[in-house]
């Protein structure tokens, strides 16, 4: 029954109950605003020990200080790095290693939505797939000698109820070169990421690693700094206008990546979706164990040299 009953409570009503818990370290990547700022101000609320990620310096110092102020937990600390270019994760994952011997949770929030116009990282990858797919793979990966260290670890990456606009994925051409479009990369990008944490799973069993569970999120409809880019279009503008009386609070936004961080009700739960505080049922048509095993393998050779 808690995870329903937590569907109607604020993140800090869900804090309070969980406070029973053993205090946690928990890495929240893309928290200098949005939904992963306000996800750190009620996790820090109950006295876990968090630490924000962000791109720019001096907004995620500012971020770390509204956390301290809202919160009243100095136990908050920051690091900085582009998680869009693979070449700046693993300096990245050496920092947080300094901050803590290890890692109870990970939460993959940081996430992009581009424009009309295809375009790439100096790395080459479409900026898109590299900051919504390809960082949540290769932070994980390079984090989990920390969260084997955790005795209850859990991994919460955030998706999209908009996987379900990206189309037949194209294998052939996972990074759209060819036949681009905000919508599909987008789109494409929240089911790649779904599927790549469905495929951690199998990698912790194959592993042997069994205290790790992998969950993924989707936050609902809530205006934040993803269509910083995206939003600039006067379409994007026009639907964001339309849409935003249909917009979530970001408070309620943050519910359930809160709700599967810290709730014993998802203890040991793994591999599931998760919506508004409960588990999503994905139809047939979305999952595809052949797709998903290409795509990370795809992932795995582009990151090669990190790994």
């Amino acid at each position: 029954m808690e995870n329903k009953l937590n569907a109607k409570l604020s993140p800090s009503q869900i804090a309070t109950q969980n406070k029973k818990l053993d205090k946690k370290i928990i890495l929240i990547t893309g928290a200098n605003s949005g939904i992963g700022k306000e996800t750190a101000i009620s996790l820090a609320k109950i006295g876990h020990k968090v630490i924000i990620h962000g791109r720019d310096v001096e907004k995620t110092k500012q971020a770390r200080e509204e956390i301290i102020s809202k919160s009243g937990n100095k136990d908050v600390e920051y690091l900085c790095a582009d998680l869009s270019l693979k070449a700046e994760i693993p300096p990245f994952v050496d920092k947080v290693k300094q901050k803590c011997d290890y890692l109870d949770v990970l939460i993959n929030n940081a996430g992009g939505q581009f424009g009309n116009k295809r375009e790439e990282s100096i790395e080459g990858h479409e900026k898109t797939f590299a900051i919504n797919t390809l960082a949540p793979f290769l932070l994980t990966h390079l984090l989990l000698p920390l969260l084997q260290k955790s005795k209850n670890a859990r991994v919460v990456t955030v998706s999209s109820e908009s996987y379900k606009m990206g189309g037949k994925p194209p294998l052939e051409d996972i990074e759209l070169k060819h036949n681009y479009s905000l919508f599909k990369s987008y789109g494409l990008s929240k089911l790649y990421v779904w599927w790549i944490m469905r495929e951690f799973v199998e990698y912790l069993k194959a592993q042997n690693i069994t205290n790790i569970t992998i969950n993924t999120v989707e936050p609902g409809s809530v205006e934040s700094g993803l269509q910083r880019e995206s939003g600039k279009g006067i379409l994007m503008k026009i639907i964001t206008i339309l849409w935003k009386p249909m917009m979530w609070s970001m408070e309620k936004a943050a519910a359930t990546s809160i709700y599967m961080a810290t709730s014993s009700e998802v203890e040991g739960v793994t591999g599931k979706f998760y919506g508004d505080c409960k588990e999503k049922i994905i139809k047939d048509k979305y999952i595809s164990p052949k797709a998903q095993k290409a795509l990370w393998d795809y992932c795995q050779k582009v990151c090669e040299g990190y790994l």
